[in-house]
């Protein structure tokens, strides 16, 4: 009776995990196919990107300014071994839109002070990619942002970030392509757990499942034959 309480408690979870990693390797592999493709494809202007219904990876243009005196520091990055931010700037297009550019990893260098910035205040042409998180991060703790500027946070919030620069944003963000002008450290755009990953922890779970349900019939045949020799 414990036994069969067991499995089928147990039973659903597994069953139920494997067919959420099969979900994952489906969205994984659709995110590495646009990566893949959506690189080769001609730059299109910021409009044409805020109308596309998926923009991840599409490459574009954007014309402007950025605003050299607000800018947010991404915690907690790391590049070869060592601690520091990415680097998050309002930019202001010709058309009107504030945008976020990614302009990429600087060391943190003493944790008290925060990092000064190099920005050139002129007109400047961007080329990148646009990009936004998939998913909530997770946090320890709430990611509290301090008055003034710049601002040092531990996760993207597109609705936080346009109440602190007080106009809407785009959801997503452009990424720098290195070479551009603002450009620091771009570090190679990485898709953090490859589709093949999750089809993997899909067999994993099922494949639990099966031994499961076989240890189960094991038991009640046992249980069945000792039943008829008594």
């Amino acid at each position: 009776m414990k036994l069969t309480l067991l499995v089928i408690a147990t039973l659903p979870v597994l069953v139920s995990l494997g067919f959420w990693q099969l979900s994952r390797y489906e969205q994984k592999l659709l995110l590495e196919q646009a990566y893949e493709s959506r690189h080769a494809l001609e730059p299109l202007t910021l409009p044409k990107v805020q109308h596309h219904q998926d923009p991840v990876y599409l490459p574009f243009t954007v014309s402007g300014r950025y605003d050299p005196d607000r800018y947010f520091l991404l915690d907690n990055q790391v590049f070869q071994g060592e601690a520091g931010y990415e680097l998050f700037m309002p930019f202001l297009s010709d058309h009107g839109v504030w945008l976020l550019i990614d302009r990429g990893w600087i060391a943190a260098g003493d944790r008290e002070l925060l990092p000064e910035v190099i920005t050139d205040p002129g007109h400047l042409i961007l080329s990148g990619f646009a990009y936004k998180p998939q998913g909530k991060p997770f946090l320890l703790a709430e990611d509290i942002w301090e008055e003034g500027w710049p601002k040092r946070i531990q996760a993207l919030d597109p609705m936080k970030i346009s109440e602190a620069i007080e106009s809407v944003m785009p959801d997503f963000f452009m990424v720098l392509k290195a070479g551009q002008p603002g450009a620091e450290q771009m570090r190679p755009m990485v898709i953090n757990l490859k589709s093949e990953k999750h089809l993997g922890y899909a067999f994993q779970w099922f494949a639990m499942a099966l031994v499961l349900l076989l240890l189960y019939g094991f038991q009640m045949i046992r249980a069945s034959k000792n039943k008829h020799n008594v």
